[in-house]
């Protein structure tokens, strides 16, 4: 038997974590349609709302803006 999960003191569990220990313990159930439930029940909670995401999300972000800046600006569709 799996042991449940203990999030008494936790405000947040990792996806990845949640969706191993769920499948170890409803094996018989895919991971996609445990990923989906897991997804539906975020959904419910938050409203669909992202709410936190990792602080590398925001490098790549930087780094996508300021290519897709450079390319409009290469193409004349800039400011001045």
């Amino acid at each position: 038997m799996v042991e449940p999960i203990d999030l008494t003191d936790e405000r947040y569990i990792g996806f990845a974590d949640l969706l191993d220990h769920l499948h170890a313990q409803f094996p018989g159930v895919s991971r996609d349609r445990i990923a989906r439930i897991i997804e539906a029940e975020n959904d419910a909670i938050t409203g669909g709302f992202l709410l936190v995401v990792p602080a590398e999300v925001a490098t790549g972000a930087i780094e996508m803006l300021e290519l897709s800046t450079a390319r409009t600006l290469d193409d004349g569709e800039g400011v001045a």
